[in-house]
């Protein structure tokens, strides 16, 4: 018997659903012997719209191309972060972050090694450039935990004179010359690095150029383990740093203490506002929180810069549809 007939055969046994089933393989088959001779026919090309994952992220209408970002320490993570969902979002566009210092930026802006730069502070460091502010953090004066004088500054803080003394003339080297009633331990005042913008915030905040008595760190990471290490030391410091961002609460090693503003020795209610992140930030969106320690991040740009219509795409997605991402790097809004 021929193979044919073995087949007829098998088919008349077969029920009613079976022989359905036999024929959509069959033509299943078919279907793809024919996509096949189609493909070769046209040379193996395929249909891009439906088939190039890309095309569903670019959402733009900008010639593809690409941008420098040159970022300051304190604003370095926030740069990255955001050019990275970017860049997800516009497959078609590069975005590349690079670290750089702020006596370096105006210089590779304006020579356009950089179309954009990232940086902190209380206001635009380069006025002649266009800038949007993106996000901001907080400036809180912080101790070790076991600092022989905490339960002293927990209840009255330190007016602007004691941080003069401490910071700016250095005539207050000892905790016991804040509490007479603590153990005499050395005063170590610390700041971020010379030239950034949390050491030029500090010495704007209390007027004054800072003391030699005070160690300025290599960089701003550095400070969290600096107190941690010392019950001495005393720094103002970015809120993402006392803080754990997971928990809200203070991080390991560091107590947050009011700054006395008004000078009555006493920290009022409204200088305690540091128990947990949500109290600094509730606070913070209600304006009660010190301008002068508000750190601005801003994208700073040259208008005749190459891609100009990148950068201009970009900041808008970091200011418009970026939220997320700000705060997930433990940065806060600007206020409107």
């Amino acid at each position: 018997m021929t193979p044919i007939h073995e087949f007829e055969i098998h088919l008349k046994k077969c029920n009613f659903a079976q022989k359905i089933d036999h024929m959509g393989r069959i033509t299943t088959f078919l279907s793809i012997c024919i996509a096949f001779t189609i493909m070769a026919c046209n040379g193996g090309n395929k249909d891009e719209t439906k088939n190039n994952p890309q095309k569903s992220t670019v959402n733009n209408n900008l010639e593809a191309g690409k941008i420098t970002i040159g970022a300051t320490e304190e604003s370095y993570d926030l740069a990255q972060r955001i050019a990275s969902n970017y860049v997800a979002q516009n497959t078609n566009l590069i975005v590349e972050v690079i670290p750089c210092k702020i006596n370096e930026a105006k210089q590779m802006i304006a020579e356009n090694k950089v179309q954009l730069i990232v940086t902190g502070g209380n206001s635009n460091p380069f006025p002649e450039y266009e800038s949007t502010i993106i996000a901001t953090d907080l400036l809180l004066l912080t101790v070790n935990f076991n600092n022989p004088a905490l339960q002293y500054l927990v209840m009255r803080g330190l007016d602007l004179k004691d941080l003069s003394g401490i910071f700016c003339t250095g005539t207050i080297n000892n905790w016991n010359q804040v509490d007479k009633k603590s153990e005499s331990t050395p005063l170590k005042p610390l700041a971020g690095p010379d030239s950034s913008s949390s050491n030029n915030m500090v010495r704007s905040f209390l007027k004054s150029n800072l003391a030699p008595t005070v160690t300025s760190s290599m960089s701003e990471n550095e400070l969290t383990s600096s107190v941690s290490a010392s019950p001495g030391s005393i720094v103002f410091m970015s809120h993402r740093m006392t803080y754990n961002q997971n928990s809200g609460v203070r991080a390991n090693g560091i107590y947050i203490i009011p700054v006395d503003f008004d000078g009555n020795n006493v920290a009022n209610d409204s200088e305690l506002i540091y128990d947990n992140l949500n109290m600094l930030k509730k606070a913070y969106n209600k304006g009660g929180f010190p301008k002068s320690l508000v750190r601005n991040h801003y994208f700073i740009a040259n208008g005749k810069a190459e891609r100009s219509d990148i950068v201009k795409h970009f900041t808008h997605y970091a200011q418009k549809e970026a939220s997320n991402v700000i705060s997930g790097a433990g940065y806060f809004q600007p206020l409107k």
